[in-house]
């Protein structure tokens, strides 16, 4: 046998381990991302992002905004979340700024094959005479898909929140999957003043009241979740939360009010909760307007010229 017959027997009989290393890797991994975003004030009044840090899939585009106001839109970065995916989003708003967040399309949490639910958290620090509007667009709870969403506020006394969460169970004529949602806003009352002296290097711990403290849990493996009691039929839910100086109350008379499939709450804050259902997001969204638009006092939308 000849040198060059010796080779490419050799090479006929020797397996490439390449394709069986690819066929054996998974085809996707979990995704695992923390993304962060800080405005403040200069030293001339107008707002500035002092930290703007993507982490794909959440990718933050400033898109507009002037004087002490910054408007962010959140962007996909990729499909879902799926199922394991643990995503989320650190903000803090500086004294005196005013931060609103939004988003270029609904989220959809899909199914997939990692351990657990996906899992979508915000902390957010909202400071002295600050603002925060989070205003995204509505999360599809696809069939089959587990997914967890998170968010933590704190304010002070006179910081300002309006606060938007829309939800749809599932995609077109497709039933929903399971979904639990908390919110927990506080007001840290310490903050607002100037710290007491003390000759100890450690600061005391904050004293802080809770403002809104609640969590929602739906989905088919949940007895009474679609009856009368929680969704009556829906599958639309949401709840728009204000609350601080710069929105106004004016219009919320009494502990509440209650039209069709909406309602209002106030809460010792002062603020207000306005939760509604609908059939589809349109609706939804309107429902939610027709009580909550008129507390948003110098929260409203922002001007479509400046973003």
């Amino acid at each position: 046998m000849t040198a060059t017959a010796a080779t490419a027997a050799a090479t006929a009989t020797t397996p490439d381990p390449a394709p069986t290393t690819r066929l054996s890797a998974p085809s996707r991994t979990t995704v695992r991302a923390r993304a962060a975003l800080r405005v403040e004030l200069d030293a001339g009044g107008t707002a500035r992002i002092a930290e703007l840090r993507s982490a794909v899939p959440v990718i933050l585009r400033r898109t507009g905004g002037s004087g002490r106001v910054v408007v962010i839109h959140l962007v996909g970065g990729a499909g879902g979340p799926l199922a394991g995916d643990d995503l989320g989003l650190d903000i803090t708003v500086g004294a005196g700024a005013h931060l609103v967040v939004r988003s270029v399309a609904a989220t959809v949490a899909l199914p997939g094959h990692g351990a657990g639910p996906s899992t979508f958290a915000v902390h957010a620090q909202v400071g002295p005479a600050a603002a925060l509007s989070w205003l995204p667009e509505p999360t599809v709870v696809a069939a089959g898909a587990r997914h967890r969403m998170t968010t933590e506020i704190t304010l002070t006394p006179d910081s300002s929140l309006r606060y938007r969460e829309e939800i749809l169970l599932g995609r077109f004529e497709e039933p929903g999957g399971s979904l639990t949602t908390s919110l927990r806003v506080d007001v840290d009352v310490d903050r607002a003043a100037p710290p007491a002296p003390s000759v100890h290097p450690a600061s005391p711990a904050p004293r802080r009241r809770p403002l809104l403290c609640q969590e929602l849990r739906l989905g088919p493996d949940l007895p009474g979740a679609a009856g009368p009691a929680v969704l009556a039929g829906a599958r639309a839910i949401g709840s728009v939360l204000v609350a601080g100086p710069a929105t106004s109350f004016d219009s919320a008379t009494g502990s509440g009010s209650v039209a069709d499939g909406v309602a209002l709450l106030r809460l010792a804050g002062p603020g207000a909760l306005v939760s509604a259902l609908a059939g589809d997001a349109v609706t939804l969204r309107r429902r939610l307007d027709s009580l909550a638009g008129p507390l948003a006092g110098d929260l409203a939308d922002i001007p479509a010229d400046t973003w």
